[in-house]
This record gives C-alpha cells, sequence and structure tokens, in this order.
C-alpha cells in the first residue's frame, strides 16, 4: 500500500471543507484476507481466490504490525499533517461481514444466500472461522491505535442486519465482541468504539449489550427515540439517507435540518450518513449539507 497516496486521499474532504473535524482513514474492510493467502480484485465487482472452512485451522498467525500495517501507517501519516486539531478515526469490517464476501468469492451472491447456507450447514467449523477472524480484526484495529494514535474506531458490521436476532446472536455477535475483547486488551486507554450495522434495528438491543461507546444508526433508524432512549450512556451516529445526496439541493438541506433536530442539541451526536456515500452523489449536496451542518 502507498502511505503517501493514503494519506492525501484521506486528507482530500479536510483540505476542501475547513469545518471538518474528523478523518476517517482510506482502507478497506478486506484488508486482512491477503495475509491470510487470499487474493483480492478490485474493479466491476470484488473477486476473492477460492476458500474452504476447511482453510481457517492453517491460517496465518495475523499480527497486524507485519501482515497489514497500512491503516495504522496512514493514520500516523494523517495525524503529522493535521496535528491534535482533527480526530482520526480507525476502522475495520466485523467478522461477519468480512466472512460473507471470503465465503461468497467477493461480491454476486445476492443478500449473500450460499455464504450463509454454508455457515448454517457447517455450524462449529463457521463458529470457528468467525472467532478466529474476529480475533484478526481486533488486532488490526488495535493498531491503528497503538501505532496509528487514532482517537476512535469504527466497526462495520454491514451485513448484519440479514441475520435474525437469533441466528446474530449464534454466529456474527460472539466474533464481534471477541473483536472488541481483542481490541480492549491491547489498547491501554479507553478508546471510544462506534458501531455500524446496516438494517439492524430489529438486532439493536443485541448490539446494545456489547462494549461499545456509540452506535451508528441507518436512515431507517429513528435518531430521536434513541437518543431519548439511551442518549445517557450510548453517543450515536447517523443518519442521513444517502439517497438524498441525489436530488435537488434544497431536499438535502431539509432532510440535514430534519436529523440535526431529531438529534438535538446535548452532546452525543456525530452527523453523518446512514450508509456510505454512492459515486453519483451530487457534490452540489454534499456541500449544502456540511454548510447546514455548521451553520453557513
Amino acid at each position: 500500500m502507498d502511505v503517501d497516496l493514503c494519506t492525501k486521499i484521506t486528507l482530500q474532504p479536510l483540505e476542501r471543507y475547513q469545518k471538518i473535524d474528523a478523518a476517517i482513514i482510506f482502507s478497506d474492510i478486506l484488508t486482512p484476507l491477503p495475509s491470510l493467502g487470499y487474493d483480492v480484485e478490485y474493479g466491476g465487482g470484488i473477486r476473492i481466490s477460492d476458500f474452504s472452512l476447511d482453510d481457517v485451522d492453517d491460517w496465518t498467525k495475523f499480527s497486524a504490525r507485519k501482515h497489514a500495517p497500512w491503516a495504522a501507517d496512514g493514520l500516523k501519516s494523517v495525524g503529522e499533517e493535521v496535528g491534535e486539531s482533527t480526530a482520526r478515526l480507525g476502522f475495520v469490517g466485523s467478522p461477519w461481514t468480512i466472512c460473507m464476501y471470503l465465503l461468497s468469492g467477493g461480491t454476486g451472491d445476492k443478500d449473500f444466500h450460499n455464504a450463509r447456507a454454508k455457515v448454517y450447514s457447517n455450524p462449529e467449523k463457521a463458529k470457528n472461522m468467525f472467532l478466529k477472524m474476529g480475533e484478526i480484526v481486533g488486532d488490526l484495529l488495535a493498531d491503528q491505535v497503538i501505532h496509528g494514535g487514532a482517537d476512535a474506531v469504527q466497526i462495520f458490521d454491514t451485513w448484519a442486519g440479514l441475520l435474525s436476532p437469533e441466528i446474530y446472536q449464534e454466529f456474527a455477535k460472539p466474533a464481534t465482541a471477541k473483536t472488541i475483547e481483542v481490541f480492549r486488551e491491547k489498547v491501554e486507554s479507553k478508546v471510544p468504539i462506534i458501531h455500524y450495522a446496516k438494517g439492524s434495528g430489529h438486532l439493536h438491543s443485541d448490539i446494545r449489550s456489547l462494549d461499545l461507546d456509540a452506535i451508528s444508526l441507518d436512515w431507517r433508524d429513528d435518531l430521536a427515540a434513541n437518543r431519548e432512549k439511551f442518549g445517557d450512556k450510548y453517543a450515536f451516529q447517523g443518519n442521513l439517507d444517502p439517497s438524498l445526496l441525489h436530488g435537488s439541493t434544497e431536499m438535502a438541506k431539509l432532510a440535514t435540518r430534519k436529523v440535526l433536530n431529531a438529534a438535538g442539541n446535548k452532546p452525543g451526536h456525530i452527523f453523518n450518513l446512514g450508509h456510505g456515500f454512492a459515486p453519483s452523489a451530487r457534490i452540489e449536496c454534499v456541500e449544502t449539507v456540511l454548510r447546514e451542518i455548521v451553520g453557513e
């Protein structure tokens, strides 16, 4: 990985919009896979070389510093550029989400039907895979604090929302808990952890039982209700519908104001989208949202 290029891309929003107060490192959720022996190719989708559940016991003993230092190195470089004035955020994909892509050989398995069938047909081997991936991403996340100097970190469990509460409790949640456990053991200070899972409103009671500091909500979640019920314990991030960046600037402005009103004036809200940007988002809408947030 080119650390200079990673740094440049991460800093671009801060250079363009001076009032942004945090930068998340430009990286990828599939970062651990090459060190485990899998080729990952991008362009027209994601392609990952063949994987079998029997591979897991032969996985390399993972060390982020040795095998995948790029995110932490990038964060350190960003810190050298911005100093203490801007928060730096690290992130990883969750064990469940990374393993969905690994089991599928990349993208193309809609809703991961075949990947989930493999999990349900081989539950013990699958649990072994998820827990080992939990250890790996916990170490990867810790390195972004210990070496990279991240002020907070985020776990992206993008595909957890596909699961029923029962299946989430059996397969995905223990692996995420392992990630957090490894991270907390390795990082001496109390660094905040943010958790995101798309379409996961039915799982929030389980998610809240994890050792988290902030929960990122997607656009379908009721931000005001979450703030009212749980705002004393958690910060909340979100939750503008990304599709609103594809239309009129007036629509984007009104929607942003609605999110800010739902969040209220108390501390503990991080404005963000309810999911990621799409390439076709209009830059005029992005700029409108940012001006509305800072009150320009």
